[in-house]
């Protein structure tokens, strides 16, 4: 049986193992990091950076309450229980697909992934960023609240109920 001191030292033991690596202002950043294992629940008071990183999976439950760096990592998949306060950056990581309702209050960019579709309920707050993707359709559920970059990327259509607050940019 766990009891919650053991569980307390626990996330006290994981929060020293990411001191040398958080800034004052709760930033963490572990790019370029080789073997990386992070506490559960993680949660990170600022920007979490792990561009560049060999890792393949996040813990299940993550809450960042900035920016989340994923570009060129690793990264096969994300959790269930992802909450992010800024910008969300997937490029180049091997993604294929993104749980329903994601909510990203930032900038989402999946520029380079493999990814075919984008999942329904999909909100951003931010833009969104398409190029050498191979989404070929936009799901009729979505909101964007900012301008969509496809960068090449050739749509067979664009739902009609599309909720975008920008301009869709080739």
């Amino acid at each position: 049986m766990i009891n919650s001191q053991t569980v307390a030292a626990n996330q006290f033991i994981s929060e020293i193992k990411l001191l040398n690596y958080t800034d004052s202002y709760g930033n963490v950043s572990l790019r370029h990091s080789k073997t990386i294992t992070l506490p559960n629940p993680l949660h990170v008071k600022g920007n979490l950076n792990l561009e560049n990183s060999d890792i393949r999976y996040l813990p299940g439950v993550v809450r960042v309450d900035g920016n989340l760096n994923l570009a060129y990592s690793n990264i096969v998949s994300l959790p269930k229980k992802l909450e992010v306060s800024g910008y969300l950056n997937l490029a180049h990581t091997r993604i294929t697909r993104l749980s329903p309702y994601l909510k990203i209050p930032g900038d989402l960019s999946l520029i380079g992934m493999p990814i075919t579709r984008l999942p329904p309920y999909l909100f951003v707050g931010g833009d969104l960023y398409l190029a050498h993707t191979k989404i070929t359709e936009l799901p009729p559920n979505i909101t964007i609240k900012g301008d969509i970059y496809l960068g090449g990327v050739q749509l067979k259509s664009i739902p009609e109920n599309l909720r975008i607050g920008g301009n869709i940019y080739q």
